[in-house]
């Protein structure tokens, strides 16, 4: 009977390691940047357009991202929907390649928002 109780004890104890085991390898690899990304404003020039905005024009929202573990992402920019690529460099700098060569540059800030520039110069706030 002893042998049965220790066995019990010893697997447990195995099953118990290996939960927090795959607990604290999931929190260490977790990136803040992977997820699904809504866009709630862009300012392109002078203009600026948010939620409201959008709705006024018949969208249900400016954009998302959605930025994948794989490094794939998917894109929706004023109801347009393309997939593409997307990479974060070591300073934090994230990289959305989409489209046809269509790129977006940006980061995440402290408040938890990330902006993204386009080579125009138009600015999207995003958050998740």
């Amino acid at each position: 009977m002893k042998n049965k109780k220790r066995t019990a004890a010893v697997i447990a104890i195995i099953l118990t390691m290996a939960i927090a085991g795959t607990l604290v390898f999931t929190a260490c690899s977790s990136n803040p940047a992977v997820g699904f990304w809504i866009v709630d404003k862009v300012t392109a020039g002078d203009v600026v357009m948010n939620e409201e905005d959008a709705k006024s024009i018949g969208l249900n929202a400016i954009g998302t991202v959605k930025l994948q573990k794989s490094g794939n992402c998917e894109v929706n920019l004023l109801g347009e929907d393309a997939e593409g690529k997307w990479s974060q460099a070591e300073d934090g700098t994230i990289t959305v390649t989409y489209g046809e060569d269509l790129t977006l540059t940006g980061s995440i800030g402290e408040d938890g928002t990330m902006t993204l520039l386009d080579p125009q110069g138009s600015e999207y706030i995003l958050s998740k």
